[in-house]
């Protein structure tokens, strides 16, 4: 009979382990088991996420507590040359200066530039990966989330050991700067045992069917024995609310990716002059010495800016005629929170036309200096030299707007807020003005260059023979994005990782504009060997100074005779989500570039079911430089717009078109 008993519990504890009390993590392998082992890539990415797990909360794993319990102040711990830049950073850390977890994050504050740049040479100056980590836990446990995860998000793009990591998209890191407040407060109902509970059975079970648990099959159980259901491992989901467009301004990756850039254009200009120049001198590496110095910016980043600014300006516009005319200025109801739950101020309720006024008082400001530096200039003069003056003075131009209309009060506002504020209509109508005073001085610079006659005859000799588009379609994608950041803490009081015990993921179900795959095929004679830059436009129809979207820029070698390009655009991927990091046993590749991309799934302005009939224009220009773009083929091929020449070009009509799917009431 002991015997019998042994047997019967060892099967019960099989059984139990079988139907999933042994919870198996959707986080993280059991690290206990022998036969599972982590490579030290995939310890690392854990290590990241670990600091973005709740990053809004504080730290709850111990060990990531005491690697962070301390200032590291110890010089040999960062790079040979650099512990003057760190210096005004410790004093401030020490002073309490630096912005504190509980803090009001706003970007329109004179002293967050320098914050910024000191917690980014904080993260991004470490000599090493155990002296990065102790720095990373430091800045998560002291320091504001947000200004934490924008410092961490440039470190990790910079330093040569994170090369193969990354960081969650923002959206997911930072859910309540970007997702409505319905989304937010539902998702923070959610209890702990919805995600995994723990089972029960309702009433005690008789000895008898135990036994016949174990002794019959279910088929011939002479009682019916009580089952245990288990909770489905398909994700819980929140849904955003049902909207008839994916409006572009409202883009959560896209917030996400504009954030980033804003942040790189903040610490662009702090304190680069501070670094012993012999030490610069000593750098060979161009990387290493923007990051040792603290200023990332090259003419590809004052590039990068001018032409995000044109793609989105572009888009919105390109938006507007397919929604027949809908105004920028219209302005998007805010129900946004931050993560203290202060609620966002909308930039509402006032003079339109004074602060359009205002914005064009700004630009024309802007546009003196611009014309001083140009006048000053004695090389040549390039399009590089006016994004370097926009760039320099972009966070001032907005911050001087921001506190025009809110006020210098520490109250969250979009404008403020460079995570969202391309939802304020104010700050898409600036962007809209900086696009046509971009244009403007493209076309000048245009102009100026003469074209020889050697470049004549090679303009009516080589063409473009046939151009075929494939068919250009947009729909409203379903997206899922992890709300895991916004679950509650309090039931699991641990200091390990808690989200081991989850079965199940929450999510929040939105929807994004992406578009189908397509082919452009392009097939130029040429009537000797030459290299060129080929680029492909969208623009609306009947006016050739309209704004144009880059759709495809490549540069090639083209051989005497006929040439035949294909080029092929596929649908836009789904970002990883935090789940998916973590999860992940070797690198992932998202097929995106960190440095150069405009998020891919909006390549396509928004179609409409009828078509909407767009201008395609092709350009082709000699190329006279050695490098192949250096790995950036629209930053070289934007820099080109103002010393290459024109080839040839074609222009011809075009049509985009937009599947809309219908959606069920439980899908959104």
């Amino acid at each position: 009979m002991l015997g019998a008993s042994v047997v019967l519990l060892g099967t019960l504890s099989l059984t139990c382990c079988v139907n999933g009390w042994a919870f198996v993590s959707r986080w993280r392998p059991d690290e206990s088991s022998e036969d599972v082992e982590i490579s030290p890539w995939a310890l690392r990415q854990r290590f990241l996420l670990d600091l973005m797990l709740q990053v809004h909360k504080p730290l709850l794993q111990q060990e990531l507590i005491e690697m962070g319990h301390e200032l590291n102040e110890n010089p040999e711990d960062y790079e040979t040359g650099t512990w003057p830049l760190l210096l005004e950073f410790m004093d401030a850390v020490h002073q309490q200066r630096i912005l504190r977890p509980y803090g009001i994050y706003s970007q329109v504050q004179q002293e967050l530039p320098h914050q910024l740049m000191g917690v980014y040479r904080f993260l991004v100056l470490a000599k090493n990966w155990k002296i990065f980590q102790r720095n990373a836990c430091f800045a998560r446990i002291h320091f504001h989330p947000v200004l934490f995860v924008n410092a961490l998000q440039m470190a990790v793009d910079d330093r040569e050991d994170c090369g193969d990591l990354r960081l969650p998209a923002m959206h997911e890191v930072l859910p309540q700067l970007y997702f409505d407040k319905e989304i937010i407060l539902e998702a923070q109902l959610v209890y702990w045992q919805q995600l995994a509970p723990v089972p029960t059975i309702s009433r005690k079970r008789s000895w008898r069917e135990t036994v016949a648990d174990i002794l019959y099959p279910k088929s011939l159980r002479p009682w019916n024995s009580q089952q245990v259901e288990w909770m489905p491992t398909y994700p819980m989901v929140i849904q955003a609310k049902k909207s008839r467009t994916t409006l572009v301004s409202l883009d959560v990756e896209l917030n996400g990716y504009w954030n980033r850039l804003i942040s790189r254009l903040m610490i662009a200009d702090q304190g680069s002059s501070i670094i012993d120049g012999d030490r610069l001198m000593a750098l060979h590496d161009e990387r290493d010495e923007r990051r040792l110095s603290g200023n990332p910016t090259r003419p590809q980043n004052y590039l990068l800016l001018m032409h995000n600014i044109r793609q989105f300006t572009t888009l919105l516009q390109l938006e507007q005629l397919a929604q027949n005319g809908t105004s920028s200025l219209q302005f998007i109801e805010s129900t946004l929170l931050t993560t203290g739950g202060v609620p966002y101020k909308a930039s509402s309720g006032l003079n339109a036309d004074a602060v359009l006024q205002l914005i064009n008082e700004s630009i024309e400001e802007l546009r003196n200096h611009i014309d001083k530096e140009l006048k000053d200039d004695h090389e040549m003069q390039t399009m590089c030299t006016v994004g370097r003056v926009i760039a320099s003075r972009y966070w001032q131009l907005f911050r001087q707007l921001s506190l025009a209309i809110n006020g210098d009060r520490l109250q969250p506002n979009l404008l403020g807020m460079a995570t969202s504020n391309l939802r304020d209509p104010f700050y898409r109508v600036l962007l809209l003005q900086l696009a046509q005073l971009i244009t403007g001085y493209e076309q000048r610079f245009v102009k100026k260059q003469p074209l020889h006659q050697h470049h004549k005859q090679q303009k009516q000799q080589l063409h473009l023979r046939h151009i075929l588009v494939g068919h250009l379609e947009t729909f409203d994608q379903l997206v899922d994005s992890d709300l895991i950041n916004l679950m509650d803490q309090q039931l699991l009081q641990t200091q390990r990782n808690n989200l081991r015990l989850l079965r199940r993921r929450l999510v929040a179900r939105h929807k994004r504009l992406n578009h189908k795959s397509f082919n452009i095929s392009y097939h130029i004679f040429a009537p000797t060997p030459k290299k060129v830059l080929i680029k492909s436009y969208l623009l609306p129809t009947g006016n050739k100074n309209s704004p144009r979207l880059l759709l495809d820029s490549f540069v090639s070698s083209l051989t005497t005779g006929d040439n035949q390009f294909e080029r092929h655009f596929a649908t836009a991927p789904t970002l990883h989500t935090l789940s998916d990091l973590y999860e992940a046993k070797q690198p992932l590749d998202d097929g995106v570039s960190r440095d150069c991309s405009f998020p891919h799934h909006l390549l396509l302005p928004r179609g409409t079911a009828e078509g909407l009939k767009l201008q395609m224009l092709i350009e082709i220009h000699s190329w006279s430089t050695d490098e192949e773009s250096s790995g950036c083929a629209w930053a070289a091929s934007e820099e080109m717009d103002c010393t290459a020449h024109l080839l040839t070009s074609s222009q011809f009509d075009v049509v985009v078109y937009h599947k809309t799917i219908e959606l069920l009431e439980t899908d959104l």
